[in-house]
């Protein structure tokens, strides 16, 4: 029986980029669905994407085996170096959007029977299509190495924190049941805008990879 010709070492790590992306991939999908289910309010849905957060965990863990493994026996140095580091960061950044899709999820299971006024409705799709478009824009910014993504994203984020105050004021006051809805809808709207967050993050991952320089 032949063996399989040991892979190099830029092998290995356009494997290691690859599986990321594949991870990037699932978890902008993850994102919409989460909108979605939002959206229709839709319990089943909720389910089963806390249910699929499994998947998400796995290509994290795969991704760090593979960077471990890399950094161990091949011992890289430059841009390789900060390569794989930066890869291994992103798995964790994009884990921890998943783990926020899940507790929107949860959130939205604690929805059910109230009525979502247009406003919140309107304002939560906004975060929802903000925050995707982030997370997108950074993984398209890693993908082509574009240093000029730290900014352009920090701007992005700074509507969505503006979109989330606005549900401290934009609430009827003398109406108990909007308010014990709205206490609901921020913790929504604080996850989201937490997935926005690990977008920026991304962006200064992406600064350092390219220069080797912590953004500050």
């Amino acid at each position: 029986m032949l063996m399989e010709p040991r892979k190099t070492f830029h092998q290995q790590l356009e494997e290691l980029y690859i599986n990321l992306l594949r991870m990037a991939n699932s978890v902008l999908e993850m994102i919409e669905d989460t909108r979605n289910c939002f959206d229709n309010l839709d319990i089943e849905q909720a389910d089963r994407i806390i249910s699929g957060d499994d998947t998400v965990d796995s290509y994290r863990h795969h991704v760090e085996e593979e960077g471990i493994e890399l950094l161990a026996r091949q011992a890289p140095v430059a841009i390789d170096l900060r390569t794989i580091v930066v890869i291994m960061r992103l798995a964790q950044h994009l884990e921890r959007v998943a783990d926020l899709c899940v507790n929107i999820c949860k959130a939205v299971k604690n929805l059910e029977g109230y009525v979502i006024s247009p406003w919140i409705r309107e304002n939560i799709d906004e975060m929802f299509h903000r925050s995707r478009n982030m997370l997108g824009r950074a993984i398209d910014a890693f993908k082509d190495r574009d240093t000029q993504a730290v900014a352009e994203l920090t701007k992005m984020d700074d509507k969505i924190d503006r979109i989330n105050r606005s549900f401290f004021t934009g609430f009827n006051k003398d109406s108990p049941e909007e308010m014990e809805l709205i206490i609901r809808v921020v913790m929504i709207s604080r996850f989201i805008e937490r997935i926005a967050d690990h977008a920026v993050d991304i962006g200064e991952n992406v600064h350092f990879l390219v220069t080797g320089e912590v953004h500050g």
